[in-house]
């Protein structure tokens, strides 16, 4: 693995401490609204957003936005999008599941288990933006490009590729009809 996986591991195992110290009743409801970001981006954003951000460009600039420059937006917009989304499922008062959480070891491998998927879905997610956009980030020096072989692999399984947009509206379904009926 290279410093980029590296990274974004990092960032999945960071949302498992968050799970371990949150509890799995609440990462649940925040995994909810991780699926309606990942709706909202997917389903309703890709298909709409670069036009409207070419469109926008060329009426304040004059000028058409160079293909690098629209990855560098589209990244950027998709990921402080997400992030933003994210955060404010984490913060404050937050949407939960009912219920007592499971004690002892039990609970504390759901909440490493509910930890993982967050981990893998935020981190994943983030990582296929750059990913889709070709990498604006090496554009900073952050990235040396070409991943390693393995970057490459794993990039094969980011959530955005593996799940079609319209199923995180049946996921978010089921989260809510859990939410419901708890």
């Amino acid at each position: 693995m290279g410093p980029f996986e590296y990274f974004w591991f990092l960032v999945f195992v960071f949302f498992i401490f968050i799970a371990l110290v949150r509890g799995y009743n609440r990462e649940l409801g925040a995994t909810t609204m991780i699926f309606v970001a990942l709706f909202l981006i997917t389903y309703l954003l890709e298909p709409r957003l670069p036009t409207m951000v070419s469109k926008s460009y060329r009426q304040v600039m004059k000028a058409s936005p160079s293909p690098r420059q629209m990855d560098n937006y589209l990244a950027n917009l998709y990921s402080v999008t997400f992030i933003a989304i994210i955060f404010a499922s984490y913060a404050g008062e937050t949407f939960s599941l009912k219920g007592k959480p499971a004690a002892g070891w039990r609970g504390t491998i759901y909440n490493i288990l509910i930890g993982a998927v967050n981990g893998y879905l935020v981190a994943g997610t983030l990582w296929y933006f750059q990913d889709k956009f070709h990498y604006p980030s090496a554009s900073l020096g952050i990235l040396n490009l070409p991943l390693t072989q393995m970057g490459e692999h794993l990039a094969n399984f980011l959530p955005p590729y593996v799940i079609p947009p319209i199923f995180w509206a049946v996921l978010v379904t089921i989260m809510l009809l859990f939410r419901v009926k708890n």
